[in-house]
């Protein structure tokens, strides 16, 4: 073995030891930064020379340098990160939505709503005190603002959660091409199986981990290898790499699949591009992460005015809608009891109308060429019901009229009439009125109380939108402005002294089969049924249809006078919350928190409030009958459900609700930060940089450095020697 090999292989330790100390500088050098993982150069002997006695070492080299990492405990790692995202993104908006709705009674809409019942109480004490209804008119007015006010400061919300969504989700698809393009770097890099990417893959870890609070995906490495560097067990250098989010690939290796970003009446709703190219909606399927968390607090279902009806935000605004709506439609209720000479409430449904040059266009025309009805005419039967002037049900007499889509308006009227005239009602006629199909009494041509429609099977009152002929159930919940339900009311007819003299109960029964009671239709004709002895006295000429006429016109439930004396109608005993559905004297205008407001006429004259049912102003019973309602059950109905509660009762559930679910996602927050901390902990052990051991390793390696420098010194000393006796 010559002199030189022994210079060689002192040579290897040198640069062997000055790449250990470069690893380690490295190391120190990135010791606070979170995304790096420590590097551990790994020595490895050189191949020996095979000689007697025995083989002689050549040297040493770094044979690689790895990652002091473990896969599955990043995973914990990245997936605690994800959870604890999600909760603080929670949190900080539940707290933002909770001061809107402060659980103490003497701030908030509690207060308002407290005031404006305290209002009624003094003025059931002064009724005929101007100043009195000043004050009730501007309580009103006060608790109405303040409902508008909170639907407006959820509605700000829910655009603050969208732009969030907007900007994230762009971050996410940043982030997605981002690893892809970091895969093909790192097959590149690592092809010949020796090198390591560590720097590449430290920033694809930082990215993973990113993505993971963003939107909490799913990833799958296959092929990671487990070494013991040198004392430091690593579990790293997965071959293949794949996300995924809902059941679909965003990364596959180097391939991506951006996320899609459709708009939902302005709420950003999620997808991702599939095989075929359409375009699948993932929204529901993103739970974990700040995107789920933003997407559970906005909601993912929507009404057609845009608003969410599901999550914490949907939730929030629908109770805050149904508790509108619910005060709206009993005070109206009670409102309605105030004796007026008539009634004209507001458009409840706009009908279609058929114009005079179209009558004899067919009503498939009618629906595809002139758009002149809401939906198409199928062929079928529409049934109708024949009743006495007492209003008892002929069961021997059903009228079955066929109706195709290819006759015209004039075609179903004519069949119609001879329908009824072969089965012998020859008092009552149907007949276009404004352009609208009415059965009317031959004899005066106002609507009949003998003829129902019990069965629409052609959908023809459908199609021109005349709901007064299609069964309660159907439109209670979709047209009609304010709910109705099962009960009864009293309709009572006043002199000009207050005194009542006639009452009629009218009965509603929307699951009945009976039109009589489950239409707008049958509930006029309760009104107008001329055989009743509303007051027991034999006499039929004093009974509520000799003093008022109950119409449906132009989408409005109209009760207008039969006569010259000076008389008023009211309502009483509303246990169907007629009044408030239909509108008739209401004191508060709207159907929800965005429209709640005082009634116009009161907005502008304040003294045109009463206390009083009857026309005597004395009398002080709506007033009183208000300041019960306080405590008396009402019913809300939220996203198809039907809850019974008073109106305290019921904000204080909202309230409580949102109070509670902003505790419990501080308390999984606080106990996911333990967590996360001990998890992050446990991680950073393995993989952070360890000043004290990277010192250890740095004087270690500076010996090693010397000792082999020092080597290399005594063979240039022998050299010197050798050379020196040749001479």
């Amino acid at each position: 073995m010559a002199i030189s090999t022994s210079f060689s292989t002192a040579l290897t330790g040198l640069k062997a030891h000055q790449n250990a100390i470069d690893v380690t500088s490295n190391n120190i050098s990135n010791a606070s930064n979170p995304d790096y993982v420590r590097e551990r150069a790994v020595f490895s002997t050189l191949p020996a020379i095979n000689s007697a006695p025995g083989d002689i070492g050549t040297g040493t080299k770094i044979s690689s340098v790895y990652r002091i990492t473990d896969t599955f405990l990043f995973n914990r790692y990245t997936s605690t990160s994800a959870t604890y995202s999600n909760l603080d993104t929670q949190e900080q908006y539940l707290k933002e939505i909770a001061t809107y709705f402060p659980d103490v009674t003497d701030n908030g809409l509690y207060k308002d709503m407290e005031d404006f019942f305290n209002a009624w109480q003094t003025f059931a004490s002064n009724p005929n005190d101007g100043s009195v209804k000043v004050d009730l008119a501007a309580k009103t007015q006060a608790m109405t603002d303040d409902m508008k006010s909170l639907k407006n400061k959820l509605k700000d919300i829910q655009k603050s959660i969208n732009d969030e969504l907007n900007t994230k989700l762009d971050e996410a698809n940043s982030i997605i091409k981002q690893i892809a393009d970091l895969n093909k770097e790192i097959t590149a890099h690592e092809a010949n199986q020796e090198n390591h990417a560590n720097e590449l893959r430290d920033k694809r870890d930082a990215l993973e981990k990113r993505l993971k609070e963003l939107l909490d995906v799913n990833v799958y490495k296959s092929g990671v290898k487990s070494t013991d560097a040198q004392g430091a067990e690593t579990t790293d250098y997965a071959e293949d790499y794949q996300i995924s989010l809902g059941g679909y690939p965003l990364v596959d290796n180097s391939t991506y699949h951006e996320l899609t970003i459709d708009s939902l009446a302005g709420n950003p709703m999620i997808g991702i591009e599939k095989q075929d190219h359409s375009v699948a909606d993932i929204t529901k399927s993103v739970k974990g992460g700040e995107i789920g968390a933003l997407l559970s607090l906005r909601g993912t279902e929507f009404n057609s005015e845009g608003n969410p009806t599901d999550g914490t935000l949907g939730k929030l605004m629908s109770s805050l809608d149904s508790l509108a709506n619910g005060l709206i439609r009993s005070v109206n209720s009670i409102y309605s009891y105030s004796a007026q000479q008539s009634v004209e409430t507001d458009v409840i449904s706009s009908p279609e109308t058929i114009p005079p040059d179209l009558t004899d266009t067919s009503l498939d025309s009618l629906y595809s060429m002139y758009h002149v009805l809401k939906s198409p005419v199928r062929d079928g039967n529409i049934t109708f019901s024949v009743y006495d002037d007492q209003g008892n049900l002929d069961t021997s007499k059903q009228i079955k009229v066929a109706v195709k889509s290819s006759d015209s308006i004039n075609d179903v009227i004519n069949n119609i009439n001879t329908a009824f005239t072969n089965n012998g009602v020859t008092d009552v006629e149907a007949k276009l009125v404004n352009g609208q199909l009415k059965l009317v009494n031959t004899s005066d041509g106002q609507e009949t109380s003998k003829v129902l429609v019990q069965d629409d099977g052609a959908q023809l009152f459908t199609a021109l939108n005349q709901i007064e002929y299609e069964p309660l159930n159907q439109v209670n919940n979709t047209q009609m402005p304010l709910p109705l339900k099962n009960g009864s009311f009293d309709i009572v007819v006043y002199d000009d002294s207050g005194n009542a003299i006639a009452k009629r109960t009218i009965t509603v029964n929307m699951d009945s089969k009976d039109p009589r009671y489950s239409t707008i239709e049958g509930i006029m004709a309760q009104i107008n049924t001329p055989g009743i002895d509303d007051n027991n006295d034999n006499n039929l000429n004093n009974d509520v249809d000799d003093y008022y006429q109950a119409q449906f016109l132009g989408g409005k439930l109209i009760l207008s006078k039969k006569t010259d004396q000076n008389t008023y109608v009211g309502l009483d005993n509303d246990t169907a919350d007629f009044g408030g559905a239909f509108g008739v004297n209401k004191f508060l205008d709207g159907k929800d928190a965005s429209t709640i407001e005082l009634r116009k006429d009161f907005q502008n004259d304040s003294s045109l409030i009463r206390a009083s049912k009857t026309p005597n102003s004395g009398d002080n019973t709506i007033a009183n009958d208000m300041l019960q309602l306080q405590y008396e059950n009402v019913n809300f109905y939220v996203n198809g459900t039907t809850q019974e509660n008073t109106i305290y009762g019921f904000y204080r559930g909202l309230t409580s609700d949102l109070a509670n679910q902003t505790q419990t996602v501080s308390s999984k927050k606080e106990s996911t930060q333990t967590l996360l901390t001990s998890v992050k902990n446990e991680y950073y052990s393995l993989s952070g940089v360890n000043i004290d051991e990277e010192l250890i390793n740095l004087e270690k390696y500076q010996r090693g450095y010397q000792a082999n420098a020092k080597v290399i010194t005594t063979i240039n000393q022998m050299l010197d020697a050798l050379f020196s006796i040749k001479q």
